[in-house]
């Protein structure tokens, strides 16, 4: 007895009372606002109802702050309906969009479900980031509220070497343990953490990989990993235990889980990097070099017969060589040997060592774990089949891909197609089970979001510039793909045209009212290139009857608006604009200082005022709004015969910007001693202005 009270006195000294001091620590940080949260939407409230929106900073608990990687805007209602299908879209770039964010999955998702159920509110929320793996996306799901969509589509796996935890990232340590991760990220996730890392960063020197900027596939050229790299195994282990995890977290939320095969670029992506064999002798490294050197003149002169001898000789000597199997497989489809070239485009896959696409044992797991769930829980879309099918004979490639893992406009449709195909069977009413779901045609649905458009053209020269930076120009078929852009950029300009030719072809669409509100944003930004007002009020009225939780539609609306002279309606719009700032700086304070103009506008002074001299006081590193503020304000007391006034705000205004520059923010903004300069001669003080423009 008297071991076990000593026993359980030790217990509770060692273990309980200092887990109860952190408890309680971590509650109190809470309650003062101390850290952040990182789950994946925050609640606010607009017009006194509940809704969710994004969080900004839900990625920084993965990547640094200054790689800028996070989540698409995304506004919604808290409420549930049943007049309302919601989709939520989990997954990495590919999920996303990209390059055409605006003409991605999930837009043509929500263009197929509106056509099968005209009666109900469709909403297709993507929570889909660049460069995020399923220890991400695991965390996702985690955070989602309960019963909060009808269904998830889930869509992942290109980049589970490349992104957080993966052996192959520039980032975080690789770890084996997929319980040290989750540890480690829970232990990021408390305000304790927050607050000591916060404490060290502000004390110790600059950390490189803190102060990353965000350069593309770039930054992982030098982690590659080969296919027999032991930590391999476990990248499989944890995808497929993250995989579980999230359908059975998504379905304990009320959510129907569409779980889909990752189609990647096969034919026509070749490795970005191919590793040599450990144990090859000189002699041997000498030989393959001029069989890979003889096949390359034979595939040239289409000769393609001869070039697979020697790439098969090849492959005896150093059969883990990535681009042999890639050229391989090129000359036996030239040779019309489409299923032995399938083969080989899968191991060129297997075997690139820069793994930023999903490989056979991805898709395979993806397979196995889809058959373990009832289709009440979960429907599987062959994503991959379904490209097969439609690149038949041969395998995917630049028809339906415009890299090696991004969709263009047909291999977003496809997709679209299957997940609006597998939705509408588990949604719509079981009486008539044996009833396929009638779906649009792809032109009809590229008719209705209006693709191609200029965003198009731009997108495709983004893709020319990402091409001309590592791993793309390593590719054995680089020049290939540098023609395929330029080819694809010149038929898409020719099809988009001027400006007049896109509104004409939207016509149609707008008379059977069956556009969606990013086509009425288009449509309003065309109209102000074209100057013709009185469309641009048509389209931004349609848009935001359609969705009111944009805010560049609000300061589009309020731009058009103060144009016309009608300030009083500006500022409704402008306050508005506030809810969807995110926290972010500079959009909040680029409204707070419109919102002061429009006061002033409208003979609101003591308001005005207000607005104007908060920027600086609560956003001083916003240096040029500041002076901008102090600008508005020095004028109008010029204007107004208030001489007090503008020597007061000449003395504020002085009295910042020697702050700014005693602490060396003034730096960020070399305009300083001009734009004061502008404002001393504004407010008629000569002297002041000669001084700021002589300083050095």
């Amino acid at each position: 007895m008297h071991n076990t009270r000593n026993l359980l006195f030790t217990i509770i000294t060692v273990v309980v009372i200092p887990l109860l001091f952190f408890v309680v620590l971590e509650f109190a940080l809470r309650v003062a606002g101390v850290g952040t949260s990182y789950s994946y939407f925050t609640s606010i409230e607009i017009d006194d109802e509940p809704y969710y929106q994004e969080n900004p900073d839900f990625a920084d608990q993965f990547y640094p702050p200054s790689l800028n990687v996070g989540p698409l805007q995304n506004t919604f209602a808290q409420a549930p309906s049943d007049d309302r299908v919601r989709v939520f879209v989990l997954g990495g770039s590919a999920a996303m969009g990209f390059p055409h964010k605006n003409h991605g999955v999930d837009r043509l998702l929500a263009t197929q479900l509106r056509a099968l159920f005209p009666e109900r509110e469709v909403e297709v929320i993507n929570t889909a980031m660049t460069s995020v793996n399923s220890h991400v996306v695991q965390q996702v799901a985690a955070t989602l509220p309960p019963n909060s969509a009808d269904v998830a589509v889930v869509l992942m796996g290109n980049n589970e070497v490349v992104g957080p935890y993966g052996p192959g990232t520039f980032n975080q340590n690789f770890l084996s343990s997929l319980s040290a991760i989750r540890g480690l990220q829970a232990l990021k996730r408390t305000r304790l953490w927050q607050l000591l890392d916060s404490s060290l960063t502000d004390v110790r020197a600059s950390d490189a990989k803190a102060d990353l900027e965000w350069q593309g596939m770039q930054m992982f050229v030098d982690n590659g990993v080969a296919e027999n790299d032991p930590r391999m195994a476990f990248v499989y282990e944890h995808y497929e235990q993250n995989l579980r995890d999230i359908i059975a977290t998504l379905n304990a939320k009320g959510m129907h889980v569409v779980l889909s095969t990752v189609p990647v670029n096969l034919r026509q992506s070749a490795p970005f990097l191919s590793i040599n064999a450990e144990d090859l002798s000189e002699s041997d490294e000498d030989r393959l070099g001029g069989l890979r050197e003889r096949a390359a003149n034979e595939a040239n002169r289409n000769r393609w017969r001869e070039a697979q001898e020697l790439l098969e000789q090849a492959l005896l000597i150093d059969p883990g060589y990535a681009d042999t199997h890639f050229q391989l497989a090129t000359s036996l489809e030239r040779q019309g040997d489409y299923a032995r070239a399938r083969r080989h485009f899968e191991r060129a896959l297997d075997l690139d060592g820069l793994r930023f696409r999903a490989d056979t044992k991805i898709n395979t797991i993806i397979e196995r774990v889809a058959r373990d769930y009832d289709e009440a829980d979960l429907s599987f879309v062959h994503g991959l089949k379904a490209f097969d099918r439609a690149s038949a004979p041969y395998a995917p490639g630049w028809d339906l891909l415009v890299e090696h893992v991004h969709y263009d406009f047909d291999g977003n449709a496809i997709l679209a197609r299957s997940f609006a195909r597998a939705i509408a069977e588990h949604l719509l009413p079981r009486e008539a089970p044996t009833k396929a779901p009638t779906l649009l045609s792809s032109q009809e649905v590229a008719a209705r979001i209006g693709f191609p458009n200029h965003e198009t053209i731009e997108n495709i020269k983004n893709l020319q510039g990402m091409a001309a930076q590592p791993p793309f120009p390593g590719q054995s078929n680089y020049q290939d793909y540098l023609d395929f852009l330029a080819s694809r950029l010149a038929s898409v300009t020719a099809e988009v045209g001027a400006p007049e030719d896109a509104v004409r072809r939207r016509q149609q669409v707008l008379i059977e009212g069956t556009a969606d509100w990013k086509l009425h944003f288009e449509m309003a930004a065309l109209a102000r290139h074209l100057k013709n007002t009185q469309a641009q009020y048509y389209h931004l009225d349609q848009l935001f009857d359609l969705y009111p939780h944009n805010r560049e539609s609000y300061i589009n609306w309020a731009t058009l608006l103060s144009q016309d002279g009608r300030w009083s309606e500006v500022i409704p719009l402008l306050e508005r604009s506030l809810k969807y700032t995110r926290g972010r700086d500079e959009p909040t304070v680029e409204a707070i200082g419109w919102l002061g103009t429009a006061n002033l506008r409208v003979g609101n002074s003591k308001e005005a005022t207000e607005l104007l001299l908060s920027i600086p006081k609560e956003y001083p590193d916003q240096i040029g709004m500041s002076l901008r503020a102090y600008g508005n304000l020095i004028k109008h007391s010029v204007d107004t015969g208030n001489t007090e006034a503008t020597k007061q705000y000449l003395s504020e205004v002085q009295r910042y910007a020697d702050d700014m520059i005693a602490s060396g923010n003034s730096a960020r903004y070399p305009r300083l001693n001009s734009r004061m300069a502008q404002l001393m001669t504004m407010g008629g003080n000569k002297a002041a202005a000669t001084t700021w423009r002589q300083r050095p």
